[in-house]
């Protein structure tokens, strides 16, 4: 009997297929809605294991054993690279090639020696650079993310 328990437990996960956390926080749930309590705070980066999917959510179990429902935009099946510059992440994927626009104003900083050159090709001025680092610089609390899309019954909170 303790066999067929097992292996019934087994079946329900999706062969071994590997998710991670691509927002900087996620909720993990313990039902597909977002009334269902919170089980965990999940970080961006982490290592789920797909046990089953539903529609717009996935059930998941964490490194740490725990399970629960997360919805399908906070996954993603490569490793995001994470880190507070997001900026600076982009620019060093595209390090190999040449450095798009969008990364100029990191470079600009000193911190991609490809995105500098091609801020300084392209005419890309100081006073544009200054703005896209007020902009990446600028926060908001994750508080503010969640009830924005609760309010705008968004993301997980559409109906």
């Amino acid at each position: 009997m303790l066999l067929l328990a097992t292996a019934l437990t087994m079946t329900d996960a999706v062969s071994g297929e590997t998710l991670y956390v691509a927002a900087k926080s996620a909720q993990l749930r313990s039902g597909k809605t977002s009334l269902d309590p919170v089980v965990a705070t999940l970080k961006l980066g982490e290592t789920l294991d797909v046990v089953k999917r539903d529609d717009r959510w996935v059930q998941v179990r964490t490194a740490k054993g725990v399970t629960g429902w997360i919805y399908a935009n906070n996954v993603s099946a490569s490793k995001p690279a994470g880190g507070d510059n997001e900026l600076a992440a982009l620019g060093q994927s595209v390090r190999r090639t040449d450095a798009s626009a969008v990364t100029a104003s990191a470079g600009a900083r000193g911190l991609d020696k490809a995105s500098e050159d091609y801020a300084n090709r392209a005419g890309i001025t100081q006073q544009h650079r200054e703005a896209v680092d007020r902009m990446t610089a600028y926060k908001i609390p994750d508080q503010d993310i969640q009830e924005f899309l609760k309010s705008g019954r968004l993301g997980e909170y559409a109906e």
